[in-house]
C-alpha cells in the first residue's frame, strides 16, 4: 500500500512539473515572438498611409468601435489564383462580423 501510495505522488509530481515546464516554454515564446516586431505596419515599406487610414476606418465602421492598425500585409496574387481568391472570399462573408443590437 504505501509502495502505491510512493507511485502516485511521483507519477503525479512529475506530471505538474512536466506541465509548469511547458507552461514556462510557452510563455517564452510568446515574450519572444512580441520582441520581434518590425515597423510598426509591416514589411512593407513602400504602404500607402491613405490605404491605412481607409483599412482602419473600414474597421473602426464594421465593428462600431476605433481601432488600431498594427501591420498590414498586402498580397499580390497571379490572375491563376482566381478559384482560390473565390474560395476565401466566400469563407470569409460566412464569418462577416455583425454590429450587436
Amino acid at each position: 500500500m504505501l509502495d502505491a501510495l510512493k507511485v502516485f505522488v511521483v507519477a503525479f509530481s512529475m506530471v505538474f512539473v512536466g506541465m509548469g515546464l511547458l507552461t514556462l516554454v510557452l510563455f517564452a515564446m510568446r515574450t519572444a515572438g512580441r520582441r520581434r516586431t518590425g515597423p510598426a505596419l509591416g514589411g512593407d515599406q513602400d504602404t500607402d498611409p491613405q490605404l491605412v487610414a481607409v483599412l482602419a476606418a473600414a474597421a473602426a465602421e464594421a465593428l462600431g468601435r476605433a481601432v488600431r492598425v498594427h501591420r498590414v500585409h498586402i498580397h499580390r496574387e497571379h490572375a491563376s489564383e482566381l478559384w482560390s481568391r473565390a474560395g476565401r472570399m466566400d469563407i470569409m462573408v460566412s464569418h462577416r462580423v455583425e454590429r450587436r443590437k
